[in-house]
């Protein structure tokens, strides 16, 4: 086998091994769906809904009561996450929240972390319990 193509051997185990780290899933995260999130919502009193998008977007949209903690300020340790409370972690799609998830798995090792599978696409009603309050 030539340089040439050990190296691209190399390169492409990288590329499988990156793409790997980006899609397995995160220890111990809850992922809800629309029925899920609504029914934590009636539930439970004591979480923090975060959104990990970026400000421009929150101000866009967002669920009523949500906290704005851009994905990069998380992983720049720029944000108090609120330790005290169930965390459910949000943005548009459900990528960056499930990136969030993984920061925070690895610095707080059990904060019981949850997030909406599909983001706000998956939100089909444009009002969450949250919002009619």
């Amino acid at each position: 086998m030539d340089t040439i193509t050990m190296l691209q051997i190399g390169l492409g185990i990288i590329f499988i091994i990156l793409i790997y780290d980006t899609f397995k899933p995160v220890k111990d995260l809850k992922q809800l769906s629309e029925a899920d999130f609504k029914e934590v919502l009636k539930k439970q009193k004591d979480i923090a809904i975060i959104d990990v998008r970026n400000p421009y977007e929150y101000q866009t949209n967002h669920i009523k009561g949500a906290i704005n903690f851009p994905l990069s300020k998380i992983k720049r340790k720029k944000v108090e996450i609120p330790t005290d409370k169930d965390i459910i972690l949000y943005c548009q799609t459900g990528i960056r929240s499930k990136q969030a998830a993984k920061v925070l798995r690895k610095r707080h090792k059990n904060l019981p972390l949850a997030h909406i599978k599909g983001g706000l696409y998956s939100l089909k009603a444009k009002e969450t319990p949250r919002e009619k309050r």
